[in-house]
């Protein structure tokens, strides 16, 4: 749950409607006696308590919509205050290095960011504003989140971007991930030919086993009939039958080695000997669910963008804990 406050956390191009009001936290407040205290210390520089009250707000009021049993929703909200001061710590240390590289951020800056953030959903700056209100974010409060984002986007521009490089494998390899991702999904059908090991085997007879269906993946690849290969070398006698066919299955319905072998493989090919039990099993591919993905090559340009970004965050990542490593930071909540 602490990584999912995270991301909402870290959201930059879209507000997310609460549909809640605020005055469960305002009827709250009132009755509660106000006690300023420091909660984290950076440098010089004191978080105290009501700041990280103010900036948690939006991310309670998701909170407090839920129907959470008490002792859930204090954990809830006790991760949204962890989550949201370690936040708050990070943009203190990133405003340091700000000041000493002497980065600013301008009205007009801000402006500008408010106008592509409305431009991206659709809608107008005013209506924008007002949704933030309803999130629990002033004008004021909403325009100052959108200046920490502007000056962490400076910074990464300035110490980050130069550290960044994503290549065509960085690409490639993001590509396969979506697709294993969604082959694992994808009901498909396959076809098997077992081969046996007898109980207590030794090693060589293990090895010959193996060699026999290494030789017939060779084979049924290099466009041998399958169900003929089936018919003669088999050991499983109910799927035998039907030429090694199986049901229409999902990887995910299936063992981790049989479900990663599958999902490997394009229609008509063959798997290497799976070792599953008392058994080595090779499977072709028949069938698949057709994918939703676009081709490689059209998908390339947003892909880079995709790994662009995730490499800017583990740079990021790396820059800001270096920075508490030459820093004084003391969490006290």
């Amino acid at each position: 749950m602490l990584q999912t406050f995270r991301n909402l956390l870290r959201r930059r191009s879209r507000l997310i409607l609460t549909g809640l009001g605020l005055s469960l936290l305002v009827a709250h407040a009132a009755q509660a006696t106000i006690v300023e205290r420091v909660v984290a210390v950076v440098g010089e520089r004191a978080i105290l308590l009501t700041d990280l009250k103010q900036r948690a707000t939006p991310f309670l009021l998701k909170v407090y919509e839920q129907p959470l049993p008490d002792a859930q929703r204090n954990a809830a909200i006790s991760q949204v205050y962890k989550a949201t001061l370690e936040r708050m710590v990070e943009e203190e240390l990133e405003q340091r290095a700000a000041a000493q590289a002497h980065i600013t951020v301008t009205s007009e800056e801000i402006d500008q960011a408010l106008r592509v953030i409305a431009s991206q959903n659709g809608i107008q700056p005013e209506t924008l504003i007002e949704e933030a209100g309803r999130q629990g974010m002033n004008e004021t409060q909403y325009r100052a989140e959108l200046r920490r984002q502007v000056m962490q986007q400076k910074m990464a521009n300035l110490r980050l971007q130069g550290r960044v490089r994503v290549t065509d494998d960085d690409i490639r390899a993001s590509y396969q991930r979506l697709l294993m991702q969604e082959r694992s999904q994808l009901d498909f059908r396959a076809a098997q030919i077992v081969i046996e090991i007898p109980p207590g085997a030794d090693k060589a007879t293990i090895q010959e086993k193996q060699e026999l269906a290494n030789s017939l993946r060779r084979r049924a690849n290099s466009g041998e009939d399958f169900a003929a290969l089936v018919a003669q070398y088999s050991d499983d006698q109910a799927s035998k039958k039907f030429g090694g066919l199986l049901p229409t299955q999902k990887p995910i319905e299936q063992p981790e080695n049989i479900a990663r072998a599958v999902m490997n493989l394009d229609l008509g090919q063959t798997s290497r000997p799976i070792r599953h039990g008392h058994a080595f099993i090779l499977l072709k591919l028949i069938e698949r669910a057709p994918s939703s993905l676009p081709p490689y090559e059209d998908a390339k340009a947003q892909l880079r963008e995709r790994v662009y970004m995730e490499k800017m965050g583990t740079a990021r990542r790396t820059w800001l804990d270096s920075l508490k490593r030459r820093t004084h930071v003391e969490v006290r909540l």
